[in-house]
């Protein structure tokens, strides 16, 4: 494909909507073309900003005055003492802030499937390039706190590309950039006690997710591929000696 991709195609291409074989040549494009990967970035950005949760928020300025306002009004009024007022409304007040501490915090998702996209738009997806596990596994020894489980994909229909070291919020974690035929899937591992908390799963933009812990790990599989794939991955997907 030498020529840049349409909106519409784009579109198409974030919601999942493509043919396969449309697909694969789509995103042979994107991995060579960095202003096409830069605008499915931003479309994918501006799905997911669209559906993203309410994040949690505090009872607005307003509420609070609306409540102090009842208070003043109906304090003394048909006999009811102002102090048992005020504590009703304390109350109230208590009941919406715990609702509102309750609400589902946003799934992480989002953000690792940015990386993702990120990731696979970038020059240099990886820092050690090589589809051989021997290779792969010890270029992390001693730049992570963990021993990384890099799979052995013989037989498989997927090949390891490469890897490299990413941060979660300033926690550091692997990333193992996996290929199946012209699809690139992106697996993150980290230690459960610095992985993301809110892994809700859900399909993300036509971007497909799975989630797995193993020995003390956290693993989180995201690509433009079958759901199907993704499992059949994470079943190959077992620490390695």
């Amino acid at each position: 494909m030498n020529r840049d991709l349409t909106s519409e195609e784009l579109e198409r291409y974030a919601d999942g909507e493509i043919e396969p074989a449309a697909a694969d040549d789509i995103e042979r494009h994107l991995l060579q073309c960095a202003r096409c990967s830069a605008a499915a970035l931003q479309i994918m950005r501006m799905k997911r900003a669209i559906h993203d949760v309410v994040r949690e928020e505090a009872p607005s300025p307003a509420l609070r005055e609306r409540i102090r306002r009842q208070i003043d009004g109906s304090a003394g009024t048909r006999g009811v003492p102002a102090w048992w007022v005020a504590a009703a409304a304390i109350v109230a007040l208590a009941f919406v802030t715990i609702f509102l501490a309750r609400k589902p915090a946003p799934s992480a998702l989002p953000e690792l499937v940015d990386m993702h996209v990120t990731l696979l738009a970038s020059a240099n997806p990886v820092d050690v390039l090589s589809t051989d596990r021997h290779t792969v596994k010890p270029w992390f020894e001693g730049k992570l706190p963990f021993t990384v489980p890099v799979p052995d994909l013989a037989g498989t229909p997927f090949q390891l590309i490469g890897g490299r070291v990413v941060y979660w919020r300033g926690n550091p974690g692997a990333y193992l950039l996996i290929g199946k035929a012209a699809h690139r899937i992106s697996v993150f591992v980290f230690r459960d006690d610095a992985a993301p908390r809110d892994l809700a799963e859900a399909p993300s933009a036509g971007v497909n997710t799975t989630t797995w812990r193993s020995g003390g790990l956290t693993f989180i599989a995201v690509a433009q591929v079958p759901s199907e794939d993704l499992q059949q991955l994470r079943a190959g997907f077992r620490p390695q000696s």
